[in-house]
């Protein structure tokens, strides 16, 4: 083998290292596809509760409150397990929706999104690996 080919496998051998360890295994970037579409679940409930919210001036009870109030048209559920997302409501205007997650949230993600006024549009949705839950709260009625 010349020096150049030799040159060129190592450069290859290098290039699928790196690769494996800046994506992960398959196992891992599956496990981070599951999370992301919990977070797209729980996003989605979020969305549901607070049109529930504006709708009726209170929280719904359970989540089922989100189908036959037609927020949504079937309740998301854990990707993995089939099992229902964790919901609570923990005051007059505020719930809680809690995930098992199978990995930690990047880090490098930004930790909220602002519209163009600099108001929150959506919640962080980081987490640990585990069970996470958020805290949450419908956006209060501006005066019209």
């Amino acid at each position: 083998m010349s020096r150049a080919g030799g040159a060129a496998t190592i450069a290859a051998a290098l290039a699928v290292v790196t690769g494996l360890v800046m994506l992960g295994t398959p196992s891992h970037a599956r496990e981070r596809r599951m999370d992301e579409l919990r977070t797209s679940d729980l996003a989605q409930l979020s969305t549901a509760i607070d049109e529930y919210w504006n709708k009726h001036a209170v929280l719904p009870a359970v989540l089922d409150s989100l189908v036959s109030g037609r927020q949504l048209d079937r309740l998301p559920s854990d990707p993995e397990s089939n099992s229902s997302y964790k919901y609570v409501v923990s005051g007059d205007h505020a719930y809680r929706l809690c995930a098992t997650f199978a990995q930690p949230t990047d880090t490098m993600l930004p930790p909220r999104s602002y519209d163009y006024l600099g108001r929150i549009t959506h919640p962080s949705w980081r987490h640990s690996k585990g069970e996470s839950c958020f805290d949450l709260t419908p956006p209060r009625k501006t005066a019209s």
